[in-house]
């Protein structure tokens, strides 16, 4: 199922359950996701630390997310010349855990797995794919995550730590 069929399924058993219109899902759904493609959120300091790694990294993108929507967040970010690939399960057909996401964005970058870091910021599904893909993984912990499970080894809290421990 294409994640748009998703979104709009969202907005169905949300309305179902207000006691709304559910024929009103389809526009809502292209409403919201129109409004969060002009969104262009970016944590502190993030341009000055994708300069940085751009000077010593190949870096590349990989999400779940629809692929017109991360894409236009990231032009709205101005956030698009740092990152060789960007790679949306939409586009590829695979969404983390599953680790083919990420050999695509491998074969994108022509790195084997034992070259790359993912950084991700949900430690059980990001965490996952990275292991699944033979990666390393650090964890982006912004204080978002319920602590479930085990930590990753390697976890940062903000992007200058980050730099650091790459």
């Amino acid at each position: 199922m294409r994640q748009s069929h998703v979104a709009r399924e969202r907005f169905r058993r949300l309305l179902a359950h207000l006691g709304g219109d559910t024929r009103r899902a389809a526009r809502l759904s292209e409403t919201f996701l129109d409004h969060l493609s002009t969104r262009g959120d970016r944590l502190p300091g993030c341009r000055r630390t994708l300069e940085r790694l751009g000077r010593r990294y190949r870096l590349g993108v990989v999400t779940n997310g629809i692929d017109r929507v991360q894409r236009s967040r990231l032009k709205a970010a101005r956030l698009e010349p740092f990152f060789e690939t960007v790679v949306t399960s939409e586009d590829c057909g695979f969404a983390k855990p599953d680790p083919r996401i990420l050999h695509v964005a491998l074969r994108a970058l022509g790195l084997a797995p034992r070259q790359a870091v993912y950084v991700g910021d949900d430690p059980r599904v990001d965490g996952r794919a990275a292991a699944r893909a033979g990666v390393a993984f650090c964890w982006m912990d912004r204080g978002t995550e319920t602590g479930r499970g085990r930590a990753p080894r390697r976890r940062v809290t903000d992007l200058r730590a980050l730099e650091d421990l790459l």
